[in-house]
């Protein structure tokens, strides 16, 4: 409807201006043509840039990962991977929601915010939240047809939940993963390692369940993997 409105002001004052020379009603249609004309840039102003009309709604779904690294061997553990930005601080993770992708997804950069958080599930999970802008009712719709800010993306925050039996490494930290599981000295040195920590463990503390110690076993690997990595 606005942008009619203008269409119409802008014809109205081009005939007022131009062909109504002399005309006594001349100089009321400019002003009403030009008044019409302002209110409704105003309008498509405060739309665009202050979002005149419209309400923030959104939208949260949730997905199962699988391992960043396709066709990974089952002796190494569940990865997310990322790639760090600038010095670091800022990280792009690469995922995977299915085994059937043969590359993993990365997070987009624009209007996007990501966090990794740890979860007492066995399994890894995506949240990804999509704020959009909407009108707030039909008749805020009406007036701003055809603006294209109907749905329009606000924000998306992709919030990662990984297992403690998972790892998040950067791109060049699975590269030397790979290496070291190529390696089967460095594969036996880990087993070594994480078999003497393991001992240990469980000298002090005897009556650990076999489930306990299970847990123990991947939560060590765990730590030694990423010592190896550093």
């Amino acid at each position: 409807m606005v942008i009619i409105a203008l269409i119409i002001a802008t014809l109205g004052l081009f005939w007022a201006v131009v062909l109504l020379n002399g005309h006594q009603l001349r100089r009321w249609l400019i002003g009403g043509f030009l008044i019409l004309f302002l209110g409704m840039i105003g309008l498509l102003i405060a739309n665009d840039n202050f979002q005149y009309g419209m309400v923030k709604t959104h939208q949260r779904t949730t997905s199962t990962l699988v391992s960043s690294i396709p066709n990974q061997p089952a002796s190494v553990p569940n990865v997310l991977l990322y790639q760090p930005l600038g010095n670091g601080t800022e990280k792009v993770y690469l995922y995977r929601t299915n085994t059937s992708q043969t590359k993993p997804q990365a997070v987009p950069t624009k209007h996007v915010s990501s966090k990794l958080k740890t979860t007492t599930s066995d399994q890894a999970t995506l949240t990804v939240t999509t704020t959009r802008w909407q009108y707030r009712n039909d008749w805020q719709h009406a007036l701003f047809a055809f603006s294209g800010e109907q749905n329009r993306v606000s924000h998306r925050d992709y919030t990662f939940r990984l297992p403690q039996t998972w790892l998040s490494l950067s791109t060049t930290e699975a590269k030397q993963l790979a290496k070291i599981m190529k390696a089967p000295a460095q594969q036996q040195a880990i087993k070594e390692k994480v078999t003497e920590q393991v001992a240990q463990a469980v000298k002090q503390d005897p009556k650990m369940s076999a489930s306990q110690r299970s847990a123990l076993i991947q939560k060590t690997a765990i730590a030694v993997i990423k010592a190896q990595l550093k």
